[in-house]
């Protein structure tokens, strides 16, 4: 038997798409690489009734780039799902979730389309459901995952991904799939009222022949002339790359003719959207070899600035960038951290990377001045301002440091009154020496320096507020050693050839057993201390490799670091965390325990719970 070959055959084995329309817009042919190219055919995993979202459902979104869809979500739209957003920029990926109409703040994390990184994943628990929503930009895959159940799909250029939670079952009653625009399922449409079909497991397809063009397309500028050139008003044109139903292609139509005159129109489209996607890659990786070479461009600056910043962790890294930041300007710079973490290196540092550098930098210790004295060092004095004074007068230490920088170390420790005078000098630039009467006008960059809390100070009366604010514009907190235990062996590698040419003895070098008991000590003197111990291990050693023998650190509970004490169970840890807070807080009110609460937001019962807890705990360690 002999078949005939059907037109339907040929138009289903082309390799582009081909949709054909009468000059009423109706769809009288759609071969099958249209529907599969325009998400008429859709392959659907799991199963749900059509619907649509209700009051109090719970709607998650993986949405890879806001405000790229024809007619996409919007601030006000968010707002259902309880999310204020302001200003998105275009191309923001949105991971987000909330009760649809319930009154309920939702959840969201955002990224900038200016920020690159390879995986953006919101995880985390709402009304009871524990939730996951990823976008892989490597991988161009988005997807959220509910429990067990993965809700994926792999996108060339942007993608709105959607699940929808029944409110009472907390089951799935909708997911978004290819092909959503065509089956009238985007989700601005679903936000605001738009019913969704029904999914079966396998092939799906949306009947559209001698439907409209509207009901598979948007009413975007390419169906227009495609509708135009059915109707003979247009001539059609020919690789006209467009974006249909959100996958580019390349599109090509004409009119079609009987008798002279125009009775439809068909249009061809070649899927092009992989090309597409493959550009956008490219151009997001030169994206990021241009932030990767400026990164290390501007790493190789803070480098060249600070080598006496010894250190590669994240965290000194991070202490090296807010320094060169400090350095490009002439605020006043606060440093924080306890003592022997270097504060007084860094405030050179700054300095020295500065247009200052060659200017001067004057140091003060503020705490190793006697009080009686502390005015005339820092501002000077005339002849015969009192008794024993020089009969020349001298210089203070802000006239000597002119259009430098003075570097006031334990400021903390300034007398009140002596308070009140400095405030003068930052707020007006200018001062009287002591016994004078003129005053002396001064160009002086601030870096201050304390291993106080200031604000515990302020609020105890024993620091000026305004002063704090005056010198606090660019505060900079130094991490102790046992913060940044992994810059240990840089330390000893830079600190050890120094002590032993200052001992004048040969090099040596550490063993790694000793480095892993400089690794393990708490270090209450940080790198002051490592220093100390550093020169006593060289002048104790006969030998060219230093032992953990002349380590001479006491190893206790109390000042070990040691990654094992935080292998324990998550709620330990947490209970643990709760009682630091809460000392902390005791501490900050000076035991006052109806501001603890207020400020901890907890019932008496529990504070006091704690607190027996906090004292058998230092009774058992009285004992040990």
């Amino acid at each position: 038997m002999k078949y005939p070959i059907l037109v339907s055959d040929f138009l289903n084995n082309m390799n582009d798409g081909l949709i054909y329309i009468d000059s009423d817009g109706i769809i009288q042919e759609y071969n099958e690489k249209a529907k599969q190219m325009m998400g008429i055919q859709r392959k659907c995993a799991y199963p749900h009734n059509e619907g649509k979202i209700e009051k109090g459902d719970i709607v998650i979104i993986a949405y890879t780039s806001f405000g790229l869809d024809d007619e996409g979500i919007d601030e006000n739209d968010f707002k259902k799902i309880g999310l204020t957003f302001n200003n998105i920029e275009e191309g923001t990926t949105v991971l987000a979730v909330g009760k649809y109409m319930g009154n309920v703040n939702g959840k969201s994390k955002i990224k900038a389309p200016g920020a690159y990184m390879d995986v953006i994943t919101l995880e985390d628990d709402f009304e009871g459901v524990h939730f996951k929503a990823k976008v892989d930009y490597i991988d161009r895959c988005v997807e959220i995952k509910i429990n067990s159940r993965s809700y994926r799909y792999y996108y060339n250029n942007y993608f709105s991904n959607c699940v929808v939670l029944d409110k009472d079952t907390k089951e799935m009653k909708f997911y978004q799939q290819g092909g959503y625009t065509a089956w009238k399922e985007d989700l601005k449409l679903l936000l605001n009222g738009q019913f969704f079909s029904e999914k079966k497991v396998g092939i799906n397809i949306k009947e559209v022949i001698n439907k409209h063009i509207f009901e598979a397309h948007d009413n975007n500028e390419i169906i227009k002339e495609f509708i135009s050139c059915a109707k003979g008003e247009h001539l059609g044109f020919k690789g006209k790359n467009s974006k249909l139903n959100g996958i580019y292609s390349s599109c090509t139509f004409f009119p079609v003719k009987r008798v002279g005159k125009t009775v439809g129109a068909y249009l061809l489209l070649s899927d092009i959207s992989l090309l597409q996607s493959v550009e956008t890659q490219k151009n997001i990786a030169y994206s990021k070899l241009k932030v990767v070479t400026k990164s290390l461009k501007d790493n190789e600056i803070i480098e060249k600035y600070f080598p006496k910043i010894i250190g590669s962790s994240k965290i000194i890294s991070e202490i090296k960038r807010l320094g060169y930041k400090a350095s490009r300007f002439q605020s006043n710079v606060l440093l924080l951290g306890e003592s022997g973490t270097g504060k007084s290196i860094l405030a050179r540092a700054i300095h020295d990377a500065s247009d200052n550098k060659n200017k001067p930098f004057i140091q003060v210790n503020c705490s190793s001045i006697p009080e009686t004295l502390i005015e005339s060092e820092l501002f000077g004095y005339e002849k015969g301002a009192f008794t024993g004074a020089n009969q020349k007068g001298k210089k203070g230490y802000f006239e000597m440091a002119d259009s430098g920088t003075i570097f006031l170390d334990e400021i903390g420790d300034l007398p009140k009154a002596m308070q009140v005078k400095l405030l003068h000098v930052i707020q007006n630039k200018k001062f009287y020496k002591v016994g004078g009467d003129k005053e002396i006008e001064v160009d002086v960059r601030i870096i201050a320096a304390t291993n106080r809390n200031l604000e515990l100070d302020v609020k105890n009366k024993l620091f000026r507020k305004d002063l704090y604010y005056r010198i606090n514009v660019f505060p900079i907190h130094i991490p102790s050693l046992r913060e940044r235990i992994d810059d240990m062996h840089e330390l000893v590698e830079y600190l050890l050839p120094k002590i032993c040419m200052k001992i004048g003895t040969e090099e040596k070098r550490i063993s790694g057993e000793a480095m892993a008991k400089l690794r393990v000590y708490h270090w209450p003197g940080n790198i002051r201390e490592l220093e100390n111990i550093l020169e006593r291990a060289v002048n104790l050693c006969d030998d060219k490799i230093i032992t953990s023998d002349y380590i001479k650190v006491k190893i206790n509970k109390k000042n070990l670091i040691n990654q094992e004490e935080y292998l324990k169970p998550l709620k330990d840890s947490l209970n643990e965390l709760e009682l630091e807070i809460i000392e902390n807080v005791m501490d900050y009110t000076n035991d006052d325990k109806m501001k603890t609460m207020k400020i901890l937001k907890i019932k008496k019962t529990k504070l006091y719970d704690k607190l027996k807890t906090i004292k058998k705990r230092e009774n058992s360690e009285i004992t040990e």
